[in-house]
Parts: C-alpha cells; structure tokens; sequence
C-alpha cells in the first residue's frame, strides 16, 4: 500500500472543519433546519480562525448543507445536500478506494454493454487507436496511463447514454493521481502486470466489436475486478466472469 499512501497531504483547515459539520449534519446531530452554532463558537470550536470558519461555512453552502440568512446566521438545509453527488476519496484509506471501485465495476460493465450495441464505426476506430498506443507502450516497457483512460471515455460515451459518459468522466477525474501512482509502482514491480492489462482490453474491446453485449459486460467487470486485486484493493465480491 506503500504507492496510496505516498500520495496523500495534509487538508486545509477549512476542509476539514467543513468535512467535521458535514458528517454531523448527516448524522442528525444538527437537524434539518436548525441553526448552526456562531462564527465565533465554531472558531473556538475547531481552533481556527473565523476565516477558515468562514471557508468552510462557504464550502457547505454549495453542497447544499447549509443556507445562510442575512443577519441570522447560517442553518440546515431543511433537504441537505439533495441532488448533490461528491466523491473526495482518501487516497490513504484503501477503503475508499475499493468501494469506489466496486461502484465503477458496476458502472462501467453497463456502459460497455451498451457501447457493445450503440458503437458507431468512428467510436471503434477510436477503442481501437487506444490500444495500439497502449501496445506501444509495452514494447516501450512503458504504460501509458492516457491511452487506457481515452479507451474507457470512449466506451462510455459509445454507451449512448449521457449520465454513464459523465458519471465515469467524474469517476476517472477523482481517481486518477491514486490510480496513476499505483499502476506505475505496480508495474515497476510486476512488469508481467501490464500484459494481463493489456489481454484484459483487448476481451472488452473484441466483445464490443462483436456486438456481443453480455460479453463485453462480463470483460469489464472482470477487468476492473482484476484492476482492484492489482492495486491491493482485495477482491471485488460478485465479479461475473
């Protein structure tokens, strides 16, 4: 787990703060509606600054935590955080990391059996230029992290369906610096790795040529499984091979 946690740093102040009010508004200790503790109490509270109170305050309020009225101060949102969706995954807990896993092996196993169906010629052409470069990059005994991703985006948007393209763009957005230092130890030290990685997008990429939509599903979701096992987050339970 050396290569996760070689990726972490200390939080900001104010993301902290907002991260503390964040998990006790969620778990009832403030109540929808209620006010929320002073400026100056929060401070004295957390030891900070009424500024880093004020950031986090700010921080709450577009994640719809929280609403502030002029001269009253700020309250619960009588529905906290409805309609918002945020992963912040701790590269240092492995736990994150596997759970947000197991969320894009389900996923992207449904994106790719879509794509399997809804490809357009242009889409394959471009699955297919992804893993010549990633092919390169083995012969270069290198591993290219942006042809992989560019592979995945393009199967996401072959799926047709706009919530799965920007879903998984957001996935890959949250997760790449932890999965990039990964793969790059992982294939330091296991060098075999990248060609099952390879053998693993070539299945996904021949199924969804093939128009065959639970092959492909099944590709996925076993490649992603495997990925997990790779970066030492332990299985993924009732993976379909």
């Amino acid at each position: 787990m050396s290569s996760i946690t070689s990726v972490t740093r200390a939080p900001r102040l104010s993301d902290e703060v907002a991260r503390q009010l964040a998990a006790a508004i969620r778990s009832g200790e403030f109540a929808p509606g209620a006010r929320l503790p002073s400026e100056k109490e929060l401070a004295e509270r957390f030891e900070v600054s009424r500024m880093v109170v004020r950031e986090a305050m700010s921080r709450l309020k577009s994640d719809e935590l929280v609403d502030t009225r002029q001269g009253l101060g700020a309250f619960v949102s009588a529905e906290p955080g409805r309609g918002l969706f945020r992963l912040e995954p701790d590269p240092a807990v492995v736990r994150d990391l596997h759970d947000i896993f197991q969320l894009r092996v389900a996923v992207e196993g449904a994106a790719a059996g879509l794509a399997a169906v809804r490809a357009d010629r242009s889409e394959l052409a471009a699955m297919r230029a992804c893993l010549h470069d990633m092919k390169i990059a083995i012969t270069g005994r290198e591993d290219d992290i942006d042809a992989d991703n560019r592979f995945h985006a393009t199967i996401a948007q072959a799926s047709r369906n706009p919530y799965f393209d920007r879903f998984l763009t957001f996935l890959g957005a949250n997760l790449h610096g932890a999965i990039a230092k990964a793969r790059a130890n992982t294939a330091t030290r296991h060098p075999e790795s990248v060609l099952a990685v390879q053998a693993e997008h070539e299945a996904v990429f021949a199924a969804i040529e093939q128009r065959d939509a639970l092959a492909a599903e099944a590709a996925m979701r076993g490649h992603l499984s495997a990925a997990m096992e790779r970066l030492g987050l332990g299985p993924f339970a009732g993976a379909r091979s």
